[in-house]
Order: C-alpha cells, then sequence, then structure tokens
C-alpha cells in the first residue's frame, strides 16, 4: 500500500478551493447588492437586532452599509478559519506522530 507523502490531499485541496470560491461568489453578490435597496428582510426581532447592531458589526468590521451583509461575512470567515485552523493542527500531530 502506498503512502501518501504530501501535507493536503486532493481532496481536501478541493474543499479549500470551493470554500474560498463560495465565500468570493457571496461576496461578489453582496458588493452588487449593497445600497440598491435589494437587501434581504430579516425579521426584526430584538436578539437580532442587538447582535446586527452590536459594535463589532457597526464600528469593527464594516464591509457593507447593510449589517446583515458583514454578520454573513464574518460568520463566513470564522467558518473557514476554523476549519483550516483544524486541517493545520490534525498536520502537525500526524507528523508528530509519526515522527515518535
Amino acid at each position: 500500500m502506498v503512502e501518501k507523502t504530501r501535507l493536503l490531499s486532493n481532496k481536501k485541496l478541493k474543499e479549500i478551493v470551493v470554500t474560498v470560491g463560495v465565500l468570493l461568489l457571496v461576496q461578489i453578490i453582496f458588493m452588487l447588492l449593497d445600497g440598491t435597496g435589494w437587501e434581504p428582510n430579516v425579521r426584526e426581532t430584538n436578539f437580532i437586532n442587538n447582535v446586527l447592531n452590536a459594535k463589532l458589526f457597526t464600528e469593527y468590521f464594516r464591509f457593507y452599509s447593510y449589517p446583515f451583509f458583514n454578520f454573513v461575512t464574518f460568520l463566513h470567515l470564522a467558518a473557514i478559519l476554523i476549519c483550516v485552523s483544524a486541517e493545520i493542527l490534525s498536520i502537525i500531530f500526524k507528523k508528530n506522530k509519526k515522527s515518535s
């Protein structure tokens, strides 16, 4: 049985490319819709208003004028960061297992 010595398999690389591609596609859609009045109507509840009007999305993480787009972008980037860091940690621990 042949052992793979590459850090990333083709499957993992394909997953990363698809994920980044979806992020870029969503960002292009957000850029086209931002400020046009075609933003989605989000049900106005206290929880959603508190999250969307948080200082994080109104001052620090403000790419778009519509706060919902900022929130979705933040969630997408957080998910990508978690996945990439988990993949890096799995590569590190696999190397440590092989060397022990």
